[in-house]
């Protein structure tokens, strides 16, 4: 919805408000069971057949679809999540608690005192009031007609509401059709005229399209997985894993991915964190941090609907490079060894095998002894 829609966005509600506030609605004196006739986990499926509200050129019309799931019952009041998911990827929820014998809504979204038509009570027919309260209306009439695949009986309630908002004088009809089993929404219609012509125009319906009462269908959801589902890294290098976004039953909404660690001394990312229909469906986990081993959960967020996929995670510590030896191998001290002692015996085997040379000098004639002075030559 665009910024400058917003106050005419906000002036239509305040008008759909106006004439289904309790607080205005006529009596009949009938006195029924008022019980929910539902159960946890059923839903129904609606979207938008028509939706314009129309003031200064202005038309709204941003959603895909919606639905009302049951969350919890208990005696006369239910737990509902009301989802929608819009034509731009993003999808939201909102809890309501309900009560079909009162009307009771804690939904106040249009207006301070609504009334709850998301659901009414179950058995009910033609005449019966909608709620056991003096300001409830009565159902105009019951029919039998086909309801998503199926012959259902239909209630129907019809009326019209003149009024004024600000000066601005308006008349305004509803048509609603509840499923008279359930007592599910199953249509409602409405047209909002003023009496200056094209100040403000309103016109919308929005009709159930499935549901897995007396349909088969499954809420359009989505889910997640890893692969792998354990990762190594190092302190200085990440692990990574493949994350992969599986739609379910239609599911068009963008889901937003976030990574939770067990510990802060390691850190994690998801990229691209956000997933829109058309995509490849595709993210990377990348961690990295101290030694250890640590558990990561990678959650998916759908608007509506939130799923998550673990993954284990376990860092080593980077090797040591080598160190230089500061010291010769003893292989190389012993070869060393070996090479001297084997040189130095053949140095003495040469020096003990060398012949000495020598010199005879004649001091007197030959029959005096000569004295021989041997001269030994280095080598």
């Amino acid at each position: 919805m665009l910024r400058s829609n917003l106050p005419n966005a906000v002036f239509c509600i305040i008008l759909v408000a106006l004439v289904l506030s309790p607080s205005i609605l006529s009596a009949h004196a009938v006195t029924p069971t008022y019980l929910p006739a539902v159960t946890t986990g059923q839903f129904a499926q609606y979207k938008a057949l028509k939706y314009s509200c129309q003031s200064f050129g202005t038309s709204l019309n941003d959603t895909t679809y919606d639905a009302t799931q049951i969350v919890r019952v208990s005696g006369s009041s239910v737990t509902l999540q009301l989802i929608s998911i819009y034509k731009n990827g993003t999808g939201a929820h909102t809890g309501a608690l309900v009560n079909v014998a009162t009307g009771a809504s804690n939904v106040t979204a249009f207006s301070q005192n609504t009334g709850d038509y998301f659901l009414l009570a179950g058995g009910l027919v033609a005449l019966d009031k909608i709620w056991d309260t003096p300001s409830a209306r009565t159902f105009n009439k019951t029919i039998t007609e086909m309801v998503v695949g199926s012959l259902r009986n239909v209630n129907f309630l019809n009326f019209t509401v003149p009024g004024s908002y600000m000066g601005i004088s308006y008349s305004q009809s509803f048509n609603f059709a509840f499923d008279q089993s359930s007592g599910f929404l199953i249509e409602i219609s409405s047209s909002l005229r003023t009496t200056i012509p094209r100040i403000l125009e309103l016109d919308f319906a929005i009709g159930m399209v499935d549901n897995n009462v007396w349909g088969s269908a499954h809420m359009p959801d989505f889910d997640l997985s890893a692969d792998p589902t354990s990762i190594n890294a190092t302190a200085s290098t990440s692990g990574d894993s493949t994350i992969t976004l599986h739609r379910l039953n239609g599911f068009s909404a963008i889901v937003s991915l976030t990574a939770t660690t067990s510990s802060n001394v390691i850190s994690c990312s998801v990229s691209p964190n956000s997933l829109p229909m058309g995509g490849s469906d595709m993210s990377t986990l990348s961690c990295r941090g101290s030694p250890g081993t640590y558990s990561v959960m990678v959650e998916g967020n759908g608007g509506y609907s939130r799923h998550s996929t673990p993954i284990t995670v376990t860092v080593s510590a980077p090797q040591k490079p080598a160190q230089p030896s500061s010291t010769l191998s003893m292989p190389l001290i012993y070869g060393g060894i070996g090479i001297a002692v084997v040189v130095a015996a053949l140095v003495a085997f040469l020096f003990l095998r060398r012949r000495p040379s020598s010199a005879v000098v004649g001091l007197g004639d030959g029959s005096t002894p000569a004295t021989q002075v041997q001269i030994l030559t280095p080598i």
